[in-house]
């Protein structure tokens, strides 16, 4: 059996022409006729939420809810900028969204807290949601450690008539300035 031996170079090419088919591929499934609905998943803060999808479904990626482009809208804020802004803004209401453990500095690592911050787990905001309704017309910053569970906790505020969230970037875990935590 004869068997062609690929060099270095060669298996190069052929994984760059794969990824180049690849993404042609994904480009075409994210072409939509004009007028048509666009879907997203719900955002999860990884790079999936910029993924386009022309009917309701899963996200491939995160396996998320596929929703309505249209249905998110939130405001994001850069950690570099954020203790700033509260100094600014000291009506904003603070909503950290990971765990009980993580709020009160018992989870490794500690990325520590926000002073006047409100803890409510993302995975139980949907059920908490009427402790937060004396905050339904103010300014909510939310956040977590990376990112991750806090897009999800805007996407679930502006469906539930939250009318001004923002999304901390990043997490606090990429904070350099400690000068608004605990």
């Amino acid at each position: 059996m004869n068997m062609k031996k690929f060099t270095t170079p060669s298996l190069f090419l052929l994984a760059l022409g794969l990824n180049i088919q690849c993404n042609s591929l994904n480009a075409e499934h994210k072409k939509l006729p004009a007028g048509a609905d666009s879907y997203q998943c719900i955002p999860c803060g990884r790079d999936c939420d910029n993924d386009v999808y022309d009917k309701p479904g899963k996200c491939t990626h995160c396996q998320m809810e596929l929703v309505k482009k249209s249905t998110v809208h939130f405001k994001t804020i850069q950690p570099s900028d954020l203790c700033n802004y509260i100094s600014q803004h000291p009506n904003v209401v603070l909503l950290d969204v990971r765990t009980k453990e993580e709020f009160e500095g018992k989870a490794d690592p500690n990325f520590g807290t926000l002073k006047n911050a409100i803890n409510i787990p993302v995975q139980e905001l949907e059920q908490n949601l009427s402790a937060l309704k004396p905050y339904k017309d103010k300014e909510i910053i939310v956040y977590c450690s990376h990112s991750h569970r806090s897009p999800q906790a805007c996407y679930i505020l502006t469906q539930n008539a939250f009318s001004n969230v923002t999304n901390m970037a990043g997490g606090i875990s990429v904070m350099n300035d400690n000068s608004c935590k605990k």
